[in-house]
């Protein structure tokens, strides 16, 4: 301990003599560890910590699996109404059991697009919520009755879009044109805003909002979700088993059904929609935020390095006195953690103030518990302590590295020695990973654009999208599809089991009968006949998909430019046939411009078009209309609601789809972008650093060149060409490091494909980043140019 003491008063006195690298080495760390500890803060969260703020250790998020023919329909982990009323009469480990919905509807005069809640009157209670700022909750007649027309907005939203009229109780509240009557308004930042900006309706009053199509009574929809406290003394598995009994009892009047329920802590990791994304999202946000920590250290050992070769006398002194090499080594990690412990402080801001900017960045964000806590200040200490042993092991280990001889006579070189080769790897190293960052950041900017860009032969403003559920007769849904195509400004209508909109389709493995081309992936989407017409596709090969091309046999398949090429690119693909694993056989009728539309205006790769049944599984809607879409709306959600309670939602233009998908997406895109940004700026500070104190320590070699005839431009490339060599051979090591990270599984969930193969992001990178670094090492290089020889002589 006494030795520890000394180190610490040695690296204190060392911070005193030389201040401007110290505090240049506190900040870089910081800034590091701050930037790693705010992400992960704002990701655990979004996706890893219960969703409530009072007791979260004793929530519980049933998730209910209906299995069998007489499955309700159900998207992910919802239950009945019926079911909900059973369990809420019977348990007895769960308290205050609630149920909640997530609907979409209209607001106001305006129209604007709104997530309210449809809750039961619990609810308030199992989020914490213990007054309001204004008003009441409901009451329990209002949570009984159908059709109870009240509502409790959020702060935020009196605020937004009510001006914080202080007298907003008992105005009413217009959603899809039916008025409701606000009796509350919640405190801010009520963890109960789960979606949306924060209305809270009655789950009674669902059938008001989809125009007297009701859910509350219908055994086949599954369509609540269900939440509650564990009771004192209860654990999970016990509840979960009294649950699962329960519901074995709800199955018994249903033959052909069976159902179990799971038990989470209410983390949106485990929702089942939510987990492909976080596959994508979580390994991209923290492997970049990562890299710019690492490149953090790399740019504080190199300083720290560059500051080792002014120390070589100290060192080779006290090894030269007897000093043990690892006790050395303790003071010199020592000293460089003293660094990463003195940055904690900015860093703590730094993680404190993320989830501030984030909601700032994303106004109408939902509550999230994004609040520093033991695991974020965990997290925050071992990043922080692991910083500090990272970035001063190498100089540590180079200093110790040196011969005595020549280090007692303080000869320094540029880019020479042991202590060079440290510094050239630790500069390659900072721009590879400079350079898997901004091609990151390229690919993404593609993507940022795809979204943002208009696909203006689609035109995408006058097409109406919208989920269909038909359980109905093949008849009744042909005879909804012709009132539809009878509705006043309709032009055409498709539908499709999986469109650009949502995804490309169910992916199979393809090969062409008769070639040995090999293997690809396909994603087949079904579609009607009238799919090409209404998005404005044009056939370029062959025909379109026609009625009659889903008979028995051989299935008839529309394929897209992309995967013509790939295939056939001498052409030739009219005609082919195609086999599949499962022994389905495929003949190619036509070619179809370009890929059929995503999110955005762009496409996935390597689609094809099959025709759909006559009566499809749950899929989605397309009208092509001329006129207003407002007007049109409300007659195709009434003539829809025909089908059943799921495709009563209100439909919606292609444009606001990609509006709504670009919002989603966009945020993570400007993540990236800064991050990408401020690796680029640590790697220059870096360079600058390392090649401004080399030049420093051989002022007088410079001094030397310059009197035997060297002129100003010699010293300028001699300088440039010896940083050069790291700079190339990080730029190739990063070039593929990048290629094979935006070629792997991780990047298949985008909602726009990378692109990993378009050489412009790369080619751009390389050019800026070869630029700045030469342009970061010129300012040193015309610098000592400039000295006079006689100067630099007398340097030493």
């Amino acid at each position: 301990m006494d030795a520890f003491i000394r180190d610490l008063r040695f690296a204190f006195r060392l911070i005193g003599k030389t201040p401007a690298i110290s505090l240049a080495t506190i900040v870089t760390l910081a800034l590091g560890v701050g930037l790693n500890a705010g992400v992960f803060t704002i990701l655990n969260g979004m996706l890893f910590r219960p969703r409530v703020t009072a007791n979260p250790e004793s929530f519980v998020h049933l998730q209910a699996v209906y299995a069998g023919s007489a499955a309700p329909f159900q998207e992910a982990g919802q239950m009945t109404t019926a079911d909900y009323a059973a369990l809420r009469q019977r348990v007895t480990t769960i308290r205050g059991l609630t149920a909640w919905s997530v609907t979409h509807a209209r607001l106001g005069p305006e129209s604007a697009d709104v997530m309210p809640l449809l809750v039961s009157c619990s609810f308030f209670d199992i989020y914490g919520l213990d007054h309001l700022e204004r008003g009441r909750t409901f009451t329990e007649a209002e949570c009984a009755r159908p059709g109870a027309a009240v509502a409790v907005i959020s702060d935020e939203m009196w605020r937004r879009h009510f001006s914080a009229d202080p007298d907003v109780l008992g105005k009413p509240l217009l959603l899809n044109r039916q008025p409701f009557t606000i009796v509350g308004v919640t405190p801010p930042g009520f963890p109960g805003r789960v979606r949306g900006e924060g209305i809270w309706l009655p789950y009674t009053s669902q059938p008001a909002l989809m125009r007297g199509v009701s859910r509350l009574d219908d055994p086949r929809t599954a369509w609540l979700w269900i939440e509650g406290h564990l009771k004192p003394g209860v654990s999970r598995e016990a509840a979960q088993a009294e649950l699962n009994v329960l519901i074995r009892q709800q199955d018994t009047p249903t033959p052909g059904r069976t159902t179990s329920i799971a038990l989470t802590n209410g983390a949106f990791i485990h929702e089942p929609a939510i987990a492909p994304i976080a596959f994508f999202v979580v390994p991209l946000v923290l492997g970049s935020v990562g890299l710019v920590l690492v490149i953090a250290c790399g740019n504080v050992a190199l300083l720290l390095l560059s500051r080792a070769v002014a120390r070589r006398r100290e060192i080779a002194v006290r090894l030269a006195l007897g000093c043990g090499r690892a006790r050395l080594l303790r003071m010199l990690l020592t000293e460089s953690v003293l660094f990463a412990v003195l940055g904690v402080p900015l860093s703590v801001w730094i993680a404190w103030g993320a989830p501030q900017a984030i909601r700032a960045l994303i106004p109408a964000m939902p509550f999230y518990p994004m609040q520093p806590d033991a695991m974020v200040f965990s997290y925050l200490a071992a990043a922080s302590l692991t910083a500090g042993v990272a970035a001063g092991l190498t100089p540590a280990i180079e200093s110790l590295r040196q011969r005595l001889a020549p280090a007692l006579g303080a000869q320094d070189t540029l880019f020479g020695g042991a202590p060079s080769r440290s510094r050239n790897i630790l500069i390659a190293a900072q721009v590879a990973m400079s350079v898997v960052l901004l091609v990151g950041t390229g690919l993404f900017l593609r993507v940022e654009q795809a979204l943002i860009a208009p696909d203006t032969t689609v035109d995408a403003a006058h097409v109406l999208i919208a989920n269909y559920d038909p359980r109905p007769s093949p008849s009744r849904f042909s005879q909804v599809i012709a009132r539809l195509a009878a509705l006043p400004g309709v032009t055409s209508v498709a539908y499709a089991r999986a469109s650009g909109v949502e995804g490309g389709g169910a992916a199979t493995v393809m090969s062409v009968r008769g070639a040995p081309s090999g293997e690809r992936r396909v994603a087949i989407n079904r579609a009607s006949a009238s799919y090409f017409a209404t998005l404005n596709r044009r056939i370029v090969q062959g025909r379109a998909l026609k009625d009659d091309d889903s008979g028995a046999g051989t299935m008839r398949l529309v394929i897209s430019e992309p995967l013509a090429q790939a295939w056939w690119p001498r052409g030739g693909a009219i005609g082919a046939l195609l086999d599949t694993p499962d022994r389905h056989l495929y003949e190619v009728v036509g070619i179809v411009r370009g890929d059929l539309p995503q999110a955005g205006g762009s496409s996935e790769p390597l689609q094809a078009y099959a025709l759909a049944e006559a009566n499809p599984p749950p899929g989605l809607l397309l009208l092509r209309f001329s006129g207003d879409a407002q007007s049109l709306q409300a007659a195709v959600r009434g003539t829809l609601a025909d089908l059943g309670p799921a495709s009563a939602s209100l439909p919606t233009t292609l444009q606001a789809a990609d509006a709504a998908m670009a919002a989603r997406f966009l945020p993570m895109v400007d993540m990236v972008v800064t991050l990408g940004a401020t690796a680029i700026v640590l790697a220059l500070v870096g360079i600058y650093g390392v090649v401004s104190f080399a030049v420093a320590r051989r002022t007088r070699e410079i001094g030397v060149r310059m009197a035997l005839g060297a002129t100003r431009t010699d010293i300028i490339r001699m300088i440039l060409s010896t940083g050069t060599r790291p700079i190339a051979t990080g730029m190739a090591v990063g070039f593929v490091l990048a290629g094979a990270i935006a070629l792997s599984r991780i990047f298949q969930h985008t909602p726009v494909p990378l692109r990993a193969g378009v050489p412009w992001p790369y080619a751009i990178v390389g050019a800026t980043l070869a630029l700045a670094a030469m342009v970061t090492m010129l300012v040193p290089a015309r610098r000592a140019a400039a000295v006079a020889p006689a100067v630099s002589l007398r340097a030493e």
